[in-house]
């Protein structure tokens, strides 16, 4: 069995179907919605065929979803072993169905497709379909030890894959002796017409304008937040901050400036930083003073949203807060210090400051909520870090 897949910004837990080319999983993004997630197996990341055939299904799952299909909400083709992921909405299927293209033959994943679902129903996923002739689908109630190995439902499984691969053979064949049939009648009459149209005179007018192919489309699948470039860093000098301690004029920091963020703060020692995920309204980020967060004495994290202006930004801030503050377990910024930035300050252990901000920088506007904590001792790093983030974003 291949290990739990490890994808960041999401914990998989619970292994759903063991496919010979890839296996489903359900699980929960870093900001708790629930998901379901298509991971190939070694065997099928093996193969270009299969990875190909994901990427297809995956792009078609991204931008052309069915009324009843959850659209594609993360995926990464590139990796050691590719993925697939939407969330799981009740009524509607998700990332289980692009199971059944992988292996290039449409319609024999069925049963597969049912099992999976079957499991799915508990949590309010669509269940298969019923078709003309329904296949037998196992009508067990999962429980761990059948949801951790799916060993039951494969037997049943990979014996009705085998006949549906003999039938499918002798469907295909007749389909292409169809389609050649189609393709001699419409060649000649083709060939009629053009013939025709040879003897008619030219007829002069402009050249037609070079034909140039479109763009290929991007590789990454996840809309995600547009990217701008990080703005340069400027050093500390004295200056009055949202709360507390401020960075010295030629303080020893380390710039932190490698988070995708469209600005760059200093931080006290050599961080550490994590790469949370993102959505295609939201970013999340981290740094750490040590790999391990709970030996960290100093932790910072940032959500960053892009707005249209800034008044698209105030408007919009309520629901902002709502969300990151809620993913990142923290206080709602609830004082303003001015008409764009709110603070909220929580004393104890660990000290914590959060603050909401919104600004605009080369022609964008963002919103920003950064919540910095620190142990005993370190209020005046965490002080600093967050005043510094503020000065970066004037």
């Amino acid at each position: 069995m291949n290990p739990t897949p490890q994808i960041n910004g999401f914990e998989l837990d619970q292994r759903l179907f063991g496919h010979p080319l890839a296996e489903i999983w359900r699980g929960r993004s870093f900001t708790g919605m629930e998901v379901v997630a298509l991971v190939l197996s070694e065997a099928g990341s093996a193969d270009p065929q299969v990875r190909d055939r994901l990427d297809l299904a995956s792009r078609g799952a991204a931008l052309r979803p069915g009324q009843q299909e959850t659209p594609l909400w993360a995926a990464n083709l590139s990796t050691e072993r590719p993925y697939a992921i939407t969330q799981l909405i009740p009524g509607q299927s998700g990332a289980e169905r692009l199971l059944d293209p992988l292996d290039g033959l449409l319609g024999n994943d069925e049963e597969s497709l049912a099992a999976v679902r079957s499991q799915l129903s508990q949590y309010g996923a669509a269940p298969l379909p019923p078709a003309d002739q329904p296949a037998e689908v196992p009508s067990y109630a999962p429980t761990p030890e059948t949801t951790a190995t799916a060993a039951a439902p494969m037997n049943k499984i990979e014996m009705a894959r085998q006949v549906r691969h003999r039938i499918g053979r002798w469907t295909y064949l007749v389909v292409i002796l169809i389609v050649l049939l189609v393709f001699t009648v419409l060649y000649s009459v083709g060939a009629a017409i053009g013939s025709a149209v040879k003897e008619q005179p030219p007829v002069e007018g402009p050249a037609a304008a070079p034909v140039s192919p479109g763009p290929l489309p991007s590789p990454a699948l996840l809309p995600g937040v547009p990217k701008a470039e990080t703005a340069g860093y400027a050093p500390p000098v004295p200056a009055v901050g949202l709360v507390g301690a401020t960075y010295e004029r030629g303080a020893d920091v380390q710039v932190v400036e490698n988070l995708e963020l469209p600005f760059a703060f200093g931080w006290p020692r050599p961080p550490i930083t994590v790469d949370l995920g993102e959505s295609s309204s939201m970013l999340y980020r981290r740094v750490l003073t040590e790999k391990n967060p709970t030996q960290s004495t100093l932790d910072a994290r940032i959500a960053l949203h892009p707005c249209k202006d800034l008044a698209a930004c105030l408007a919009e801030r309520a629901a902002f807060d709502k969300e990151w503050t809620t993913a990142f377990k923290t206080p709602v910024p609830a004082t303003a210090k001015d008409a764009r930035t709110w603070v909220t300050v929580r004393n104890g252990a660990p000290y914590t400051l959060t603050m909401t901000h919104t600004y605009t920088s080369a022609g964008r506007s963002w919103l920003v909520g950064v919540t910095v904590t620190g142990l005993t001792g370190e209020e005046p790093a965490v002080q600093k870090v967050l005043n510094d983030i503020w000065r970066q974003t004037q």
